[in-house]
């Protein structure tokens, strides 16, 4: 289905326009109310792209960063991460009820008028799409039918093609299979190794958990010290596994785990753990179950476990700060905001918050702090920036403001 322009959008669309008047209380050019987003958006070759929801279905809108006119939208699957960008080009999956329920169509499509530049057959898709091949082609874990096993597939940006990237090979970049982890680039197995978070007991040469220390409570003005812990060194290399031929959409499943510094680092069933992103040994452990911090990507060396919040060295697991979580999290430029206390991200100093500050949670801002509006660092620090705008998502739209230097 091609996407709908703005021209031709519902009446319910209407509600859903840019309102100058209300966006001046939080220092912005314009809003949108009415909306219900999915998240922040992205900024895409000079406009904005997000998912919304409208009677209980899931749009993808592109809207003008300038001033939050809806540009198109197309009909998309729910989504809880952010839209998937392929060089210049956006990516998302379009339900195909006709086929029977599940099936969809993964298209590429210019972020600017909604025009598909390629489009996949119907299928059974899993996980979330990854621009791979140097963004000259999209990869995909997919089944042709509901009951056949889901395999990697890739979608050419140039020529159409939509073809298997190997046998047995389930998607790109770091991929869940029953009871083992495997890291995928461009339709090549790198390595396989055991998941740590499906492992009961320690492998053998596996580090020690990183063993959990008492809250510190260090004087305002100082930085906050980090959890110590001793582990051990890593285990051996990940031995190669043979590759899965073929794996049930049950069986195989996106880790949610993220690479920082080289290390492919998430939760386990009782805290978490580190993984080279080289070779997939095991770096360390750590106990104390990991919980969402409600921060925007581009924070991976923030993490929050145990009902606090620190920031972690990505090679060895340990804190660098630690700090009790309590209330939302805020966000500004450079630092972590906790119940009016700015933590520097890089060294854990802390200082009264001074100014408003955009807090998250589900993914949406809302102002939190003093009187006053988020500063242009915290507008950009949370949303989507595009030809001079930063664009955040709040629970009752979007707020966009200008953050070119220039008058």
């Amino acid at each position: 289905m091609a996407p709908k322009l703005a021209l031709a959008a519902l009446a319910a669309l209407i509600l859903a326009t840019p309102q100058p008047a209300k966006a001046e209380e939080v220092g912005a050019n314009w809003s949108v109310s009415g909306l219900e987003p999915l998240g922040q958006p992205i900024g895409a070759d000079a406009t904005v792209i997000g998912y919304v929801r409208r009677d209980q279905r899931t749009y993808l809108q592109a809207r003008n960063p300038a001033s939050g006119g809806l540009l198109w939208e197309a009909e998309a699957e729910a989504h809880r991460e952010a839209p998937v960008r392929a060089g210049r080009w956006i990516v998302y999956r379009e339900p195909a009820e006709g086929f029977g329920p599940g099936y969809a169509s993964l298209v590429v499509a210019d972020p600017r008028t909604g025009r598909q530049i390629q489009r996949s057959p119907s299928m059974i898709f899993s996980g979330t799409p990854e621009s791979c091949f140097e963004n000259r082609a999209v990869c995909v874990t997919a089944a042709p039918e509901p009951e056949e096993a889901a395999h990697g597939y890739r979608l050419d940006l140039i020529s159409g093609a939509f073809v298997p990237s190997a046998d047995g090979i389930p998607g790109e970049g770091l991929i869940r299979i029953g009871t083992d982890i495997t890291l995928i680039r461009d339709g090549k197995v790198l390595w396989r190794r055991p998941d740590p978070g499906a492992i009961s007991r320690p492998e053998p040469g596996a580090p020690r958990d990183l063993e959990p220390s008492a809250p510190s409570r260090p004087a305002p003005s100082a930085p906050i010290g980090p959890a110590p812990s001793a582990p051990r060194g890593p285990e051996p290399s990940a031995p190669t596994r043979p590759e899965p031929a073929g794996v049930s959409r049950a069986d195989a499943g996106t880790t949610g785990w993220t690479e920082f510094g080289g290390v492919w680092s998430g939760a386990t069933r009782t805290g978490s753990a580190g993984l080279s992103a080289a070779d997939g040994r095991l770096l360390w452990t750590a106990p104390g179950v990991l919980t969402d911090c409600g921060l925007p990507p581009g924070t991976p060396e923030i993490r929050c476990r145990a009902g606090r919040i620190e920031r972690f060295d990505p090679l060895t697991g340990k804190a660098h700060w630690s700090a009790p979580l309590r209330g939302p999290v805020g966000v500004t430029a450079g630092a972590i905001v906790v119940r009016g206390v700015a933590i520097s991200r890089n060294t854990g100093e802390r200082a009264p918050a001074t100014t408003a500050y955009w807090c998250l949670a589900r993914g949406l801002a809302t102002v939190c702090g003093d009187e006053g509006t988020p500063p242009i660092t915290a507008w950009t620090a949370v949303g989507a920036v595009a030809a001079g705008y930063a664009v955040v998502a709040t629970p009752a739209g979007y707020l966009g403001r200008s953050v070119d230097p220039a008058p």
